[in-house]
């Protein structure tokens, strides 16, 4: 067993007397505290409204180095155990061979790397339910602070160009997606028994899940604003056994009511559902042009299929600007197809985009596994923030880069998901 709480260089916590231990444990928590939050706020835009994002990513590289140092042995046979999150960036990083663009291939690959080694080292210190804490505290915080700058203003533009709420983020899908993920915990907190999480966090999930559906809302993210009903019915109905027996039957009921009787109520009234959604949201059928993108990128894909043009290379080279100059009439100033498929296939082909696909099916099948020997309200919400990352990935830029949210979190759920799973394999602590 590793103590994670331990010093580098000096006897383990056991071995001092009980007052510097807990001081040392302390020490390292918070040390380990303080990269988690810099990963999840770092990958999640936190950092980039004011520039900050490189300083945020020095110090959380610092930190990572600091602490492999300290327990490397054990953190290289934690990496053995979980070779599968490390295939898609050896891949990206061995992609430098066949890259149009060197540099560039070669400099994101490390850094993806270096993104599977720090979401690795954090899924081993910290149990998931934790892991969840840290991804609430910091998802709700960034709606929070959202909602105050709504208020008073004091960052501008608090909106977007198209109407959508910005908040404190570059972006209105950055806020709809995390205000969506912090939504779910927060429902998932309130579906969870007494002992099960921690009283502050259960006492503060109803007004969070409020307060986070009003920024979803308010986001205009098409893709969040569609997944927020999905998503939180999947939550209710695997929960079912938990809601008491009157609200269990009339969720089910008004369930299969709304599904059975909503076609026939539009078509009376004439309503195209479709284009309703697409007018509140302020999109088109093209999905604003993401069915041009990936076309494009079916295109391009199909000339070099095996092993692409190297990781992040395609955006760079000169030789596909007549490709840029379609990708940004499609609608998309960012260079991405927003399908992670097409963006892996673009950079390493099949070969990567086998990889990427062992690497989530890898925390789908352990959080699903999870699910079904507890069945606990956690599990159900680990199940979930496993599923939803593959879900926005599909018609968002996520799951593929470096320093990305989605692609850390599902890194660092699938290790913790496997690493905790028993006393006898917790690192310095319990579950």
């Amino acid at each position: 067993m590793v103590d994670l709480g331990a010093s580098p260089h000096g006897p383990a916590a056991h071995d001092l007397p009980k007052w510097r231990a807990h001081q040392q444990k302390a020490f390292w928590l918070g040390i380990d505290l303080m990269l988690g939050l810099l990963v999840l706020a770092g990958a999640g835009d936190l950092p980039n409204r004011w520039g900050v994002a490189k300083f945020v990513w020095l110090l959380a590289y610092l930190l990572t180095a600091l602490r492999i140092m300290a327990v490397w042995p054990a953190y290289f046979r934690l990496l053995g155990r979980n070779w599968p999150y490390l295939l898609y960036p050896a891949v990206c990083a061995m992609s430098v061979v066949w890259s149009v663009s060197r540099p560039v291939t070669a400099v994101g690959g490390a850094q993806l790397i270096m993104t599977a080694l720090m979401a690795s080292y954090l899924g081993w210190r910290f149990a998931p339910r934790k892991l969840v804490l840290i991804l609430f505290a910091t998802t709700l915080g960034g709606a929070t602070a959202s909602a105050l700058n709504l208020a008073t203003g004091v960052f501008q533009p608090v909106f977007s160009d198209v109407g959508g709420l910005l908040g404190i983020y570059t972006n209105k899908n950055m806020l709809g997606h995390y205000s969506l993920v912090a939504m779910l915990i927060a429902l998932s907190l309130i579906l969870s028994t007494p002992g099960e999480m921690p009283r502050l966090a259960r006492a503060i999930a109803v007004p969070a899940l409020v307060l986070c559906a009003a920024m979803v809302i308010l986001s205009k993210s098409m893709t969040a604003v569609v997944l927020m009903p999905c998503y939180c019915g999947l939550i209710l109905l695997l929960n079912r056994d938990r809601l008491p027996a009157a609200m269990r039957h009339f969720t089910l009921m008004a369930m299969v009511a709304l599904i059975a009787l909503a076609p026939m109520i539009l078509t009376i009234a004439g309503i195209d559902p479709m284009a309703a959604l697409f007018a509140a949201t302020g999109k088109d059928a093209t999905l604003t042009g993401r069915t041009d993108l990936w076309s494009i990128g079916a295109h391009m894909i199909g000339q070099s299929p095996i092993s692409g043009y190297g990781f992040g290379a395609f955006w760079v080279n000169e030789r596909f600007a007549p490709q840029h100059f379609e990708v940004l009439r499609a609608g998309s100033s960012a260079p991405s197809f927003h399908n992670f498929l097409a963006d892996v296939g673009i950079g390493t082909g099949l070969i990567g985009i086998a990889a990427i696909l062992i690497l989530v099916l890898t925390t789908l099948r352990r959080a699903f596994r999870r699910w079904r020997a507890s069945g606990s309200a956690m599990s159900v919400c680990w199940l979930v923030l496993s599923i939803l990352p593959i879900n926005v990935a599909l018609g968002e830029p996520f799951l593929y880069r470096q320093h990305e949210f989605m692609l850390s979190w599902v890194i660092m759920l699938g290790v913790s998901l496997g690493e905790w799973r028993s006393p006898s394999r917790i690192p310095g602590g319990t579950a």
